[in-house]
Parts: C-alpha cells; sequence; structure tokens
C-alpha cells in the first residue's frame, strides 16, 4: 500500500485517501478505527546496534496538566506519557529491556494488531536498557523533544531515537492523546485515539463540523492545531523539574540546549513550537506539510532550521507533483531561517523517517494488502543511519557547538543525499 505525506498514517493507522487540507488534520481522529494491522513476525528483528559512545536507557514519565482540558469542552485534565531516551550507565551484566514495556505491548497488541500477530512485538529488539542508571561521566546532555507524525506511536521511531541519544542527548518522546493509539496512564487507564471520535458524538462544534461544511471543519481545526506545540510547551517546563527531583534524571539535562524535531505532522508542530517557545534553540523538519498547523502569515524562525524531505518512490506522477507544490512551500518559508539546510534522501518514502516500520514492512500487512518503505537498492538500516546522521550532525553544530563538515555541502560517504545550504 501506499503511503501519502498527509495521510494520518501510523504503524496501525487509518489508510484514510484525504481530499481536503482541512480534513488532512481532523478526520483520521474522528472517523471509526481502520483494520487493524497484521504483522506476521514470527522470527526475531534485532535492530541496528548503536554507533554512539554512550549505551542508551529507556524511562517514562507521567504528566497532566491540570489547568487544560483533555480536549475542547470536556473537564477531565490533559494527561500523557512521554517516553525518554538518555545516555545510560547500566549494571554489568544488564540485558536491553523489551522493545516494548508490558503496559504499552498489552495495549498496542489489543488495540491495533490482529489477533494473529499477538506476540509480534516480543521478537523485536532494540538496544535500551530499561530506567538504567543514567551516565554522568560527561556531565549534562542536550534536550530534543521528538514529535512522532500524525497517528503514529513514538514506538517505531525507536531505532533513530536511540541512535540519536547514544551520541550524548536526552530524547523526548512526546505523544499526543487521542492521536496516538495508545497511551497507556500508571494508573491503568489507556488512552486510545478512538476517543476522540467518542468525543466528537457529543462535542457541538465537533458535530457540526463533521456534518460538512470547509468553515465548520476550519473551525474545530483551530480548537486542535496548536495540541502538539502545547504539549511541547508544558513538557519542555516539567523537564526543569525532573531535571532537580527525578530519580534516575536528575541533574543531567543541560535545559540551555534544547532543540526539537518532528516528522510529518510532527514536523509541523516542532515549527509552530519554535515560533512559541524561545527556549527552542535549533528545529529539525522530518518530511512535513508545515502550513497544516502554522499561521500562513508565518514571520521567520530565528533558530536554526534543518529540512529532510523523501525522494517518494512509492507516489504517483499526481502525488509526486502536489507534494512537490507542498515542499516548495515549505522550504519557501523555512529558508528564510538562517542558517538554513535543505536535504533530499534518495530511495526514501514518507514513512522512511519512521524507522522501525521500515524494518516490520516486510511482515506488514493492511487490509491484505503489503507494506513498501524503501528503495529495493537500500536498507531500513541504512536510511535509519543517513537520517541519524544528518539529524546528528545538525544538533551537534546549533547545540553543542561542534563543527560539522558534513553540513558544508555534498559527501562521498552519503551520494543519496542532496544538499542545500544557506548560511
Amino acid at each position: 500500500m501506499k503511503y501519502l505525506r498527509n495521510r494520518k498514517f501510523a504503524l496501525p493507522a487509518a489508510a484514510i485517501l484525504i481530499l481536503t487540507i482541512t480534513s488532512i488534520l481532523v478526520l483520521p481522529k474522528l472517523l471509526p478505527s481502520s483494520p487493524k494491522i497484521n504483522i506476521a513476525l514470527h522470527e526475531e528483528l534485532i535492530l541496528p546496534k548503536l554507533n554512539g559512545q554512550f549505551k542508551v536507557g529507556k524511562t517514562t514519565v507521567y504528566l497532566i496538566e491540570k489547568d487544560r482540558p483533555a480536549l475542547p469542552g470536556l473537564t477531565a485534565p490533559r494527561e500523557w506519557v512521554v517516553t525518554i531516551f538518555y545516555p545510560a550507565d547500566p549494571a554489568a551484566g544488564a540485558t536491553p529491556a523489551p522493545y516494548a514495556e508490558e503496559a504499552l505491548n498489552t495495549a498496542y497488541t489489543d488495540y491495533s494488531l490482529t489477533k494473529e500477530s499477538a506476540g509480534a512485538l516480543d521478537h523485536i529488539h532494540s538496544n535500551a536498557y530499561w530506567n538504567a542508571a543514567a551516565n554522568h561521566s560527561a556531565g549534562k546532555f542536550p534536550v530534543l523533544l521528538f514529535s512522532p507524525g500524525g497517528g503514529e506511536q513514538p514506538l517505531f521511531y525507536s531505532a533513530l531515537l536511540e541512535q540519536i541519544s547514544s551520541f550524548g542527548y536526552i530524547v523526548v518522546a512526546i505523544p499526543e492523546p487521542f492521536d496516538t493509539p495508545v497511551i497507556p496512564l500508571p494508573d491503568g487507564r489507556i488512552l486510545t485515539s478512538n476517543q476522540m471520535a467518542e468525543w466528537c458524538q457529543h462535542e457541538t462544534s465537533c458535530k457540526k463540523a463533521m456534518s460538512g461544511g470547509e468553515t465548520a471543519m476550519q473551525e474545530i481545526m483551530d480548537k486542535m492545531k496548536d495540541n502538539r506545540a502545547k504539549d511541547m510547551i508544558f513538557a519542555l517546563s516539567q523537564l526543569e523539574k525532573i531535571n532537580q527531583d527525578n530519580p534516575i534524571l536528575a541533574d543531567t539535562l543541560d535545559m540551555e540546549k534544547v532543540g526539537v524535531f518532528g516528522h510529518s505532522f510532527g514536523g509541523a508542530s516542532s515549527v509552530r513550537l519554535a515560533q512559541l517557545d524561545k527556549r527552542i534553540d535549533a528545529v529539525a523538519v522530518l518530511d512535513s506539510d508545515i502550513f497544516l498547523v502554522i499561521p500562513k502569515d508565518s514571520k521567520s524562525l530565528s533558530q536554526p532550521v534543518l529540512y529532510m524531505t523523501a525522494s517518494n518512490i512509492d507516489a504517483s506522477a499526481q502525488e509526486l507533483e502536489e507534494i512537490s507544490k507542498n515542499n516548495a512551500l515549505t522550504a519557501a518559508y523555512l529558508s528564510g531561517s538562517f542558517p538554513y539546510y535543505f536535504i533530499n534522501i534518495a530511495g526514501t518514502t514518507h514513512q522512511s523517517f519512521q524507522s522501525d516500520a521500515m524494518f516490520l514492512a516486510p511482515y506488514i500487512s493492511i487490509g491484505g494488502e503489503s507494506v513498501t518503505l524503501n528503495a529495493g537498492d537500500t536498507t531500513p538500516a541504512r536510511i535509519t543511519l543517513v537520517i541519524s546522521t544528518y539529524v546528528l550532525a545538525f544538533f551537534d553544530q546549533h547545540l553543542k557547538g561542534i563543527d560539522q563538515t558534513l553540513l558544508d555541502g555534498p559527501s562521498a560517504s552519503y551520494p543519496e543525499i542532496t544538499i542545500t545550504i544557506k548560511k
């Protein structure tokens, strides 16, 4: 199956044909759930080893914003769970944790996978150590907020996020409540994307929007499009507290060096965050149509920007034409930043930036259709390496102050890259 860049595809998300820009943002969250994903994985799938100097730990932190409703019109507060990857010093003899912690594994399997896929996540092996002691040998580490694509589970970016963390970054993956397929909460409740549709059946403006009319759809979109940026703003403020009293992460976060990156809708929300919060020092956008979120009359960002795009090998000629138009609009805005780096990666699709989805693609079917997420002359490991290498070079340059010649122009080591630079 082909996945357009603006579909709210998650590893289990709806393959809904989106007809208008406004519905791209809202409809996949509000319509009934899509067919479940089948993952025919019965062998061990080992994600690539980490290349950085640090081993990586993984922990979760529950956040609740009591003064902000979970959704418009509700009295319940906004709450979610972030996953934090960090340079770690695991105990001697420790082994990496299961790919998904038990609560997430159970919730995601029950909610998103077919019965035949039970146990599939148990066969995936990543590199992070659960709740391992933090590594303090190099002092504090820069912080990177990460926002996943619309409707996507942050779990399936693990290979990319762990790789980046292994080079000395604390990476905070922030799901969007009611858009992310499942978010298990500490008390046993589970937030699901289906709950958005249930809310819409009772919320006046949402019912009006779903009954038809672009104006009504725009109204509900305007209520919701900043949700992710607001989630990240709150999470960033909570990281200040985590840096003071978290039993694992206290005194490890360098809150003076903060970047944000995101994929697809998460990339657009990352730009919006940088507009709203000047604590953000650098922004990396992974294949995103940013005007789904940011105002069309936005002023240029003051932060350095990296904009990476796919070559969209799975797109038709008509789709490529539309993608090129969207890319041009995004590039025109982002290139107003200084410095600005534009990178295109050959042999990729929009979902190639969702690293683990590429590794799982040979085992996946949705409604009986198979999935192709990268060209035959490259591999998921190679694409993940390329993406992580350039994201790291960008943040090393602009957060750590380490000069990166890789960002100066084309590299013989990465012939699949086309790069344009404005300094």
